[in-house]
């Protein structure tokens, strides 16, 4: 057993090297530029006669889905297609996605775009099979039969969605965040191609790196990590030091693109099998709550966490500073500084929260499991703390 000096008044969770652990990844990933135009030949390989295209109508505006559907054998008007994703995808759009799988009699899925597309094709895919709505799928482990097959384009480099067990939708009724969670829901196949990403705006490049940044970094603090996901996470977190500045900063830039693009792969091959921390516990109901971009909303949190994490553990934190920025020996400043350079200087206020909502956003992050995975044990206080620290 492992185990930091704890400073007082610290309560630290157990951390052990010994802890038995199951590392699964059924996806098959190719990256590179231009790999799109391996798409038909992907379908070839697995039979594939009547693909659909998931995607929303920003990935259509933008020409980028005439770009994949340009790949493909007869053009644009050969392949179906299903656009009406939104950016918080709903339990209901997910229904009307599997409906068309259903009706159309699709044999794989092309989910193509961000994380939300991402994560609604691939809950759609299984609602199809399944003959449920997406709401009886809802927890972990409730998709019982093999979904359709999935085949991941990601066209934004963050949440890492073509490799996850993870589908985040939002309950119109409710108006709550909730997640399907089954390894029958990973991709077959990811295509990694930093083309598709060269028109992101900085603003979305920037908060869409944050967010696979603290995939990585809570990965790496998580109790429930392994020897597979830490490697992972260091690898992802040196990436994302290396090329997010220029990925923001020259959008054209191939290099930084691909570097981004596998530094989220990367980050949820860790974060896969080990859940995440404080900064997601408290951004997921921060977004739904106050409408701020996921992304955006990581990276309020990011720094204060890893700030309240380091006084546990600050000689693990330490060499997880010099993967971002060689020679930092603190993690939260390296973080800061990084998130500084890619222009995401909001503060909390800035979103119109105060102190008087931060209630509800405790309550909800600590029924989270990223809550119980963090390795410094926090109750409502010192939530409460991290929330005023971003205000």
């Amino acid at each position: 057993m492992s185990r930091s000096v704890q400073p007082k008044n610290v309560q630290l969770r157990e951390r052990s090297s010994l802890r038995e652990f199951d590392y699964e990844i059924p996806t098959r990933i190719v990256g590179g530029p231009n790999v799109i135009a391996r798409l038909p030949a992907e379908l070839d390989r697995y039979g594939v006669r009547s693909p659909l295209v998931i995607t929303d109508a920003g990935i259509r505006s933008a020409g980028v889905l005439d770009v994949v559907l340009a790949a493909l054998p007869g053009g644009r008007d050969s392949v179906a297609v299903f656009d009406a994703i939104e950016s918080d995808p709903t339990t209901d759009s997910v229904d009307a996605a599997a409906r068309m799988i259903h009706d159309g009699g699709h044999d794989v899925v092309v989910a193509l775009g961000g994380g939300s597309p991402l994560d609604a094709a691939k809950a759609a895919a299984a609602v199809a099979i399944s003959g449920r709505p997406a709401l009886d799928l809802v927890g972990p482990e409730k998709v019982d039969v093999a979904p359709l097959t999935v085949f991941a384009v990601p066209t934004t480099a963050g949440t890492g969605s073509e490799v996850t067990r993870f589908c985040v939708l939002n309950d119109p009724a409710s108006q709550r965040k909730v997640s399907i969670s089954s390894m029958r829901v990973t991709p077959r196949l990811a295509l990694l191609d930093p083309e598709l990403t060269t028109g992101l705006p900085a603003g979305i490049t920037a908060a869409t790196g944050f967010d696979a940044l603290a995939h990585a970094v809570e990965s790496y603090g998580s109790v429930w990590n392994n020897p597979i996901s830490e490697g992972h996470a260091r690898h992802a977190v040196t990436l994302i030091g290396t090329h997010l500045r220029d990925a923001v900063h020259d959008p054209t830039n191939r290099q930084a693109r691909m570097g981004m693009l596998a530094a989220s792969c990367i980050a949820e091959l860790a974060a896969n099998s080990t859940r995440l921390g404080l900064a997601h516990a408290l951004a997921v109901p921060l977004g739904a709550a106050h409408k701020i971009p996921h992304g955006v909303a990581v990276a309020h949190m990011l720094p204060e966490m890893c700030t309240f994490n380091e006084r546990a553990e600050p000689g693990r934190y330490a060499e997880l500073a010099r993967c971002l920025a060689p020679g930092a020996d603190r993690l939260a400043d390296a973080v800061r500084t990084l998130r500084s350079d890619v222009g995401l200087t909001t503060r909390l206020r800035d979103w119109g929260v105060g102190e008087a909502d931060f209630k509800p956003i405790v309550e909800i992050a600590l029924g989270s499991d990223n809550t119980q995975a963090n390795p410094r044990i926090a109750g409502e206080s010192e939530l409460t703390d991290l929330l005023r620290a971003a205000l």
